[in-house]
């Protein structure tokens, strides 16, 4: 059976919502063929928490682990499972007791599928964006020892509204748990449980973070 695949990151443009407020991914031309120019070129600036992005331990550790630590294999997940959560506007995201013993022991890749990305294209969504609670972290480790990435559709794991709370929750994952978080994930179309997620990041030494190009075959 041949297995169809789908998009969970989003392609970036000039309207892509960044944490606090910014937007875009900017591209500019530096040669045109319409210019008389033999081939096109473009240049891209852009932050490294721009769009579908991974955070990775050096994000909220100085001596935290960086891209270039994560060798190939690292990016296929044979085991990805999603959940869904409805959230509010500045809710702080646990689990209950059931949805967590719900999750299968193998998962390497815990998508919390929430809805709020249907304000992606509104202020609120990272305005009033909700975040995940610091607790869930060691509770999803100790259900899921092989548990590697969280994945949701919401800009940042950090609500904008307690930031303070959202640096532990960081802390907690990245840090003392040992799972990265990839923020900002396209879910619209993800109605099934995926069989295989690939999750690629911009190789490029010493990144914190890294918008990701994520794959679903489900």
């Amino acid at each position: 059976m041949i297995s169809n695949k789908i998009y969970l990151s989003y392609f970036m443009d000039d309207f892509t919502p960044l944490y606090g407020g910014d937007y875009g991914v900017k591209m500019t031309c530096l040669r045109s063929i319409e210019k008389g120019d033999s081939a096109n070129t473009k240049e891209l600036n852009f932050c490294n928490h721009a769009g579908t992005h991974i955070d990775f331990p050096n994000h909220f550790s100085v001596n935290g682990k960086v891209v270039e630590n994560y060798d190939a294999n690292f990016w296929i997940f044979d085991n990805p499972y999603y959940v869904e959560v409805d959230a509010i506007d500045g809710q702080i995201i646990d689990l209950t007791f059931e949805k967590i013993n719900a999750i299968p022991n193998n998962v390497d890749f815990l998508i919390i599928k929430t809805g709020f990305s249907k304000y992606r294209n509104e202020e609120r969504y990272w305005k009033s964006n909700p975040g995940i609670a610091p607790e869930l972290a060691a509770k999803l480790k100790s259900r899921c020892e092989n548990l590697r990435v969280i994945g949701m559709d919401i800009i940042s794991l950090t609500s904008f509204e307690n930031r303070p709370l959202g640096r532990l929750s960081h802390n907690k994952f990245l840090i003392e748990n040992e799972i990265l978080i990839v923020e900002d994930m396209y879910l619209d179309k993800l109605i099934t449980q995926p069989n295989r997620i690939y999750c690629f990041p911009i190789l490029r030494i010493g990144l914190d973070g890294s918008p990701v190009t994520i794959i679903a075959e489900v």
